[in-house]
């Protein structure tokens, strides 16, 4: 790693203290040196005649500067508001906005592409003030959209100081804009907040900048390159994707200024445009290099088998700062302690792990499976890395701890809770929120596998808890056996649980890869038994070609084959092949062996027919769709929540034409169908985890390069030249963090697609879900990562 960064690590006590960043890698920087052509000033700073509010708080024009007032909270919960679940009742509610409105109906603005404002916040005692910018646009495209999602952007912002707030809108729809505002949220206040809000604004244009920033299609921008930021692994290939009228290329050290490789760029020609490409396979020394071609050149990335240690630190970083009911410093403060589960006569407080996302949901399932990724890299770097093994779980047991400690010890456990503001810790006052209670067979068995996995990666270092998750891996276990046979689904209503969307073949390989766990760890022969009953099932759900289908491989949701497995933005792709692989490890003299090994080979043929359509990008396509799944309103409404079925189903329908039409009624999908609900970097990375998985199970270059692949696009090898990692590599830009501020190592649900195109799409407006930070994602790219590190 580099040199720099290992005195940062020990200066935060390896991440005991949050990392900080330099922002002159920022797309924040980058946007500030961009040349104005024109510029419109919206308001001259002296009166309020065309604004109008909305809201609980107080404005007033002073001295050129619009000042906003307001409260942090609130003792009563707003009529209505967009993201609710029931505002009235405070599920899923704030405590309002306040909401500045400043009309420019009339004024011609369709030549600008960029709104430019100032901000102060004035807020006592505040980590992370935010303010939402919006507009409305009623030209030939409505915004906000259908999804309230376009025309937002949640920027964040440094207290007490003049924030230059930029926001590219040229990928928007703008030709008519009659109102600009500014939206000051009431998301409660944290341990250190004060009860005050105050924003003072002025300086408010839309401007016209010259090169504007690629956010949509196919294409980096001119005369430019696009690769990860951060650098390559030593082993498999190493290319980069360029727009340019050069022809060939030099690799050159950057140390030394030497020409290591001269190369011609490749010209391909394909269904996704014409694009350059410069192969440097063949250099596998570690060392620091970078690219030119004609005029151009790119920054220095690395070379190194080591290379994606910087990025497990960061995502480490990201994951310790969303603790739940700890003080992070720098962050907020010990909290949700008022988040209350009850079963029968007693009552938990559910606050531990790590909270979900930027709105400070909490899944029980998702910690866990935090805790799960943090485990798989501390055991493939144990015999190399002694920090990081041990680093990586000291903070696994902060999640093991909440899993065992959310347990009723009855079946029944605390699953989640839907929040979106900080609470003030006082049980019995309004502001205090429910955790949904559930005896689950699904979240029982997921949480047993993972128990499992405690009791073999602490068996050395702590013995006691180890026997701990293996005494609870067996109860929660037999508690989900006991309810096997009933309906996967009993709830009829989406309830946040992001389990919902699983299918039952996934139901199996829970139950195979936990069962495959609890033998390695017991030796109880019943174990095997399960394990390989649940691993024919699996086979069962896969199609094995005689559908005399366009490509085969894929698993289905049941042994009825009606559905080929899907995710819009949440993913456990990797669950068929990882039950598989682990029930072959477990059970090497099983007869069935060389059954699950087909299986597993046939899917693995599936993936490197996937990765050849978004060539000459290492992204892997989102799956073969068939057109009679848009009938499946069932299934639909497990993949799709809170949109209506009768209204998408015409969407649905389009987004596959918009596809790779392959035949008998069979598309491919670039990216996955999705509606409100988008962003595909778990998605990605739970795809690339199943060929990591695959490519180590037999050794196979190729699928291990298609796993490094999907690292790859996530630091910057895709055509917005973005790492989507948060102060990883180079041009990372701001995300939607609502209640934790910017911080090292966030990532964002993921890259969406524009209505229903089937093309990128990364503007830079911070709004869920698309540019919301998740810890999905965080966990997929350290699980995957342990795959390639050890």
């Amino acid at each position: 790693m580099d040199k720099t960064f290992e005195q940062q690590l020990a200066d935060s006590l390896y991440v005991h203290f949050p990392l900080t960043h330099d922002e002159n890698d920022s797309m924040e920087k980058k946007y500030k040196q961009k040349t104005v052509a024109q510029s419109v000033s919206l308001w001259d700073g002296k009166t309020l005649d065309r604004w109008h509010f909305d809201g609980e708080g107080t404005a007033e024009a002073k001295d050129g500067v619009l000042v906003m007032n307001s409260f942090s909270r609130g003792d009563h919960w707003p009529g209505c508001e967009v993201r609710s679940v029931d505002a009235e009742n405070g599920a899923y509610a704030t405590f309002g906005s306040y909401e500045a409105k400043l009309s420019v109906k009339g004024m011609e603005l369709s030549h600008t592409n960029r709104l430019n404002f100032e901000i102060r916040p004035l807020c006592d005692g505040w980590h992370s003030p935010i303010v939402r910018p919006a507009f409305i646009n009623n030209g030939t495209i409505k915004i906000p959209d259908v999804y309230s999602r376009e025309g937002f952007n949640a920027m964040n912002l440094k207290n007490f100081e003049w924030n230059t707030c930029l926001w590219e809108i040229g990928s928007i729809a703008h030709d008519k804009i009659e109102e600009v505002s500014f939206i000051m949220h009431r998301y409660g206040k944290e341990l250190s907040g004060g009860e005050k809000l105050c924003f003072e604004i002025r300086n408010i244009s839309l401007e016209r900048v010259e090169d504007e920033s690629v956010v949509h299609g196919w294409n980096c921008h001119d005369e430019t390159a696009v690769y990860p930021t951060t650098g390559y692994f030593c082993d498999g290939k190493k290319t980069a994707v360029a727009s340019t009228a050069a022809d060939s290329f030099k690799l050159i050290d950057a140390e030394s200024g030497e020409t290591v490789l001269s190369g011609s760029i490749e010209n391909i020609q394909n269904r996704l445009g014409s694009f350059g490409v410069m192969d440097f396979s063949s250099v596998c020394k570690k060392g620091k290099y970078y690219l030119q071609f004609g005029e151009n050149k790119t920054d220095a990335f690395c070379i190194d088998d080591d290379i994606a240690k910087s990025t497990v630190w960061k995502l480490l970083n990201f994951i310790f700062c969303e603790r739940c009911g700890f003080p992070v410093p720098n962050k907020h403060g010990t909290c949700h302690g008022d988040i209350i589960a009850k079963h029968n006569d007693v009552s938990m407080v559910f606050h531990g792990g790590w909270h979900d996302a930027a709105d400070v949901s909490q899944q029980a399932v998702q910690s866990a499976e935090i805790a799960e990724a943090l485990m798989s890299v501390a055991m493939s770097v144990k015999d190399t890395d002694a920090i990081l093994y041990k680093r990586m779980l000291e903070e696994a047991i902060w999640g093991l701890d909440f899993v065992l400690s959310t347990r009723f010890g009855d079946g029944y456990r605390a699953t989640s809770a839907l929040i979106r503001r900080w609470t003030d810790g006082l049980i019995g006052n309004m502001d205090d929120c429910p955790a949904f209670v559930k005896n689950s067979s699904l979240i029982n068995t997921m949480m047993a596998g993972i128990e499992a996995l405690g009791a073999k990666a602490f068996a050395e270092t702590d013995p006691a808890l180890a026997w701990k998750c293996r005494d609870a891996a067996r109860e929660d276990f037999a508690w989900a056996m006991e309810k096997v046979d009933e309906p996967l689904y009993a709830d009829e209503d989406w309830d946040g649980e992001h389990t919902d969307s699983m299918s039952v073949s996934q139901y199996y390989a829970a139950i195979c890869l936990t069962a495959s766990r609890l033998y390695n760890v017991t030796h109880d022969e019943k174990y095997a038994k399960t394990a390989a009953e649940y691993a024919s099932k699996v086979v069962a759900c896969q199609e094995d070609g005689s559908a005399k289908l366009p490509m085969r491989g894929f698993f289905y949701r049941d042994e009825n084959k009606k559905h080929i497995i899907h995710s819009s933005h949440q993913s456990r792709d990797y669950l068929c092949v990882q039950a598989l692989a682990e029930a072959c490890r477990a059970m090497p003299n099983s007869p069935q062996k060389a059954v699950w090994e087909g299986s597993m080979k046939l899917h693995g043929e599936y993936i490197k027919q996937l990765m050849q359509y978004n060539a000459p990008y290492g992204l892997m396509a989102a799956g073969m769709y068939q057109a009679s799944e848009a009938d499946d309103e069932e299934t639909f409404r497990h993949i799709h929540p809170r949109v209506n079925f009768n209204e998408e189903r015409e969407n649905y329908l389009e987004q596959l034409s918009n596809g790779c039409d392959i035949g008998n009624g069979c598309y491919v999908r670039s990216m996955p169908v999705w509606f409100s609900f988008r962003g595909n970097s778990a998605i990605l990375l739970a795809m690339g985890k199943t060929a990591a998985l695959l490519g180590k199970y037999f050794d196979d270059n190729e699928l291990l390069q298609a796993a490094r692949e999907q690292l790859y696009w996530t630091l910057g090898k895709n055509p917005f030249g973005q790492s989507l990692i948060y102060g990883e590599g180079k041009n990372f830009g701001q995300m939607y963090t609502a209640l934790l501020g910017e911080t090292i190592g966030e990532m964002a649900v993921g890259v969406q697609t524009r209505a229903n195109e089937d093309v990128p799409y990364w503007p830079q407006g911070s709004v869920a879900t698309y540019r919301e930070v998740w810890i999905s994602p965080v966990s997929r790219w350290l699980w995957l990562a342990a795959d390639l590190l050890g």
